[in-house]
Protein backbone atom coordinates (compact mmCIF):
# COMPACT_ATOMS: atom_id res chain seq x y z
CA UNK A 1 0.00 0.00 0.00
CA UNK A 2 1.44 3.39 -0.94
CA UNK A 3 2.17 5.98 1.72
CA UNK A 4 0.31 9.31 1.51
CA UNK A 5 3.64 11.07 0.99
CA UNK A 6 4.05 8.96 -2.17
CA UNK A 7 0.85 10.08 -3.89
CA UNK A 8 -0.25 13.46 -2.54
CA UNK A 9 1.33 15.46 -5.36
CA UNK A 10 -0.39 13.33 -8.01
CA UNK A 11 -3.77 14.03 -6.45
CA UNK A 12 -2.95 17.70 -5.97
CA UNK A 13 -2.16 17.95 -9.66
CA UNK A 14 -5.32 16.06 -10.66
CA UNK A 15 -7.51 18.27 -8.46
CA UNK A 16 -5.83 21.34 -9.96
CA UNK A 17 -6.62 20.04 -13.45
CA UNK A 18 -10.28 19.87 -12.37
CA UNK A 19 -10.16 23.55 -11.30
CA UNK A 20 -10.33 22.84 -7.56
CA UNK A 21 -7.31 24.97 -6.54
CA UNK A 22 -6.12 22.42 -3.94
CA UNK A 23 -4.03 23.40 -0.93
CA UNK A 24 -2.41 20.71 1.22
CA UNK A 25 -3.72 20.63 4.80
CA UNK A 26 -3.83 18.04 7.58
CA UNK A 27 -1.00 15.85 8.77
CA UNK A 28 1.06 16.12 5.60
CA UNK A 29 0.99 19.91 5.87
CA UNK A 30 1.93 19.65 9.55
CA UNK A 31 4.85 17.38 8.64
CA UNK A 32 6.39 20.29 6.74
CA UNK A 33 6.72 22.21 10.02
CA UNK A 34 6.99 19.54 12.75
CA UNK A 35 10.23 18.89 14.61
CA UNK A 36 9.59 15.13 14.51
CA UNK A 37 7.72 13.09 11.87
CA UNK A 38 4.49 11.22 12.51
CA UNK A 39 2.40 8.63 10.71
CA UNK A 40 -0.70 9.49 8.72
CA UNK A 41 -3.04 7.40 6.62
CA UNK A 42 -4.56 9.98 4.30
CA UNK A 43 -4.07 13.18 2.35
CA UNK A 44 -6.22 16.25 3.01
CA UNK A 45 -6.81 19.21 0.71
CA UNK A 46 -8.69 22.47 1.11
CA UNK A 47 -10.30 23.29 -2.26
CA UNK A 48 -12.19 26.18 -3.85
CA UNK A 49 -14.48 23.89 -5.86
CA UNK A 50 -15.63 20.28 -5.85
CA UNK A 51 -17.29 20.53 -9.27
CA UNK A 52 -16.62 17.41 -11.30
CA UNK A 53 -14.54 15.69 -8.60
CA UNK A 54 -16.92 12.80 -7.95
CA UNK A 55 -17.42 11.95 -11.62
CA UNK A 56 -13.74 12.32 -12.50
CA UNK A 57 -12.41 10.05 -9.76
CA UNK A 58 -15.19 7.49 -10.14
CA UNK A 59 -14.30 7.32 -13.85
CA UNK A 60 -10.71 6.59 -12.79
CA UNK A 61 -11.87 3.61 -10.70
CA UNK A 62 -11.96 5.14 -7.22
CA UNK A 63 -14.75 4.87 -4.68
CA UNK A 64 -15.95 8.39 -3.97
CA UNK A 65 -18.27 9.56 -1.21
CA UNK A 66 -19.56 13.13 -1.17
CA UNK A 67 -20.99 14.62 2.02
CA UNK A 68 -23.61 17.36 1.66
CA UNK A 69 -26.41 18.98 3.58
CA UNK A 70 -29.83 17.77 2.38
CA UNK A 71 -30.42 19.36 -1.02
CA UNK A 72 -27.06 21.11 -0.91
CA UNK A 73 -23.78 20.92 -2.73
CA UNK A 74 -21.02 18.65 -1.35
CA UNK A 75 -18.73 20.21 1.26
CA UNK A 76 -16.30 17.29 1.45
CA UNK A 77 -15.38 14.42 -0.85
CA UNK A 78 -13.66 11.22 0.28
CA UNK A 79 -11.69 9.41 -2.43
CA UNK A 80 -10.70 5.82 -1.69
CA UNK A 81 -9.29 2.85 -3.58
CA UNK A 82 -6.09 1.61 -5.16
CA UNK A 83 -4.47 1.88 -1.73
CA UNK A 84 -5.07 5.62 -1.36
CA UNK A 85 -7.17 7.83 0.90
CA UNK A 86 -7.73 11.46 -0.10
CA UNK A 87 -10.14 13.97 1.44
CA UNK A 88 -11.05 17.22 -0.31
CA UNK A 89 -12.71 19.83 1.93
CA UNK A 90 -14.51 22.77 0.34
CA UNK A 91 -13.66 26.32 1.46
CA UNK A 92 -16.79 27.45 3.31
CA UNK A 93 -15.78 29.84 6.10
CA UNK A 94 -14.02 33.19 6.18
CA UNK A 95 -11.10 31.53 7.97
CA UNK A 96 -10.81 28.78 5.34
CA UNK A 97 -10.87 31.40 2.59
CA UNK A 98 -8.10 33.36 4.32
CA UNK A 99 -6.02 30.22 4.87
CA UNK A 100 -6.45 29.21 1.23
CA UNK A 101 -5.38 32.69 0.03
CA UNK A 102 -2.31 32.71 2.31
CA UNK A 103 -1.06 29.30 1.17
CA UNK A 104 2.46 29.24 -0.23
CA UNK A 105 3.29 26.75 -2.99
CA UNK A 106 -0.12 25.08 -2.45
CA UNK A 107 0.71 24.43 1.23
CA UNK A 108 -0.87 26.01 4.30
CA UNK A 109 1.34 28.43 6.18
CA UNK A 110 2.59 27.30 9.57
CA UNK A 111 0.11 29.65 11.28
CA UNK A 112 -2.79 28.16 9.34
CA UNK A 113 -1.72 24.61 10.11
CA UNK A 114 -1.76 25.58 13.80
CA UNK A 115 -5.21 27.18 13.50
CA UNK A 116 -6.57 24.11 11.67
CA UNK A 117 -5.16 21.91 14.43
CA UNK A 118 -6.63 24.15 17.14
CA UNK A 119 -10.05 23.88 15.49
CA UNK A 120 -9.88 20.07 15.23
CA UNK A 121 -8.26 19.69 18.68
CA UNK A 122 -7.86 15.90 18.67
CA UNK A 123 -4.90 14.31 20.48
CA UNK A 124 -2.96 13.99 17.21
CA UNK A 125 -3.65 17.66 16.44
CA UNK A 126 -2.36 18.69 19.85
CA UNK A 127 0.76 16.61 19.20
CA UNK A 128 1.20 18.31 15.82
CA UNK A 129 0.99 21.74 17.47
CA UNK A 130 3.50 20.77 20.18
CA UNK A 131 5.97 19.44 17.61
CA UNK A 132 5.57 22.50 15.39
CA UNK A 133 6.19 24.82 18.34
CA UNK A 134 9.21 22.71 19.36
CA UNK A 135 10.67 23.42 15.93
CA UNK A 136 10.64 27.10 17.02
CA UNK A 137 9.31 28.68 13.85
CA UNK A 138 8.76 32.42 13.60
CA UNK A 139 5.01 32.83 14.01
CA UNK A 140 2.46 35.56 13.51
CA UNK A 141 0.85 35.06 16.92
CA UNK A 142 -1.70 37.80 16.28
CA UNK A 143 -2.98 35.99 13.20
CA UNK A 144 -3.29 32.71 15.12
CA UNK A 145 -5.08 34.43 18.00
CA UNK A 146 -7.49 36.19 15.62
CA UNK A 147 -8.73 32.93 14.10
CA UNK A 148 -8.40 30.71 17.17
CA UNK A 149 -10.73 32.77 19.35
Amino acid sequence: MPEPSDYWSTFQQRLAELGCEPVLIGALAALEYRLTPRFTTDVDFLVRSLDGVVAAFEAEGYTVQAMAEPGGEPYVVFIRGKGVAVDALLVETDYQAAAHRRAVNKLLTVEDVIVHKLIAWRAKDQDDIASILAAAPLLDAGYIQRWAT
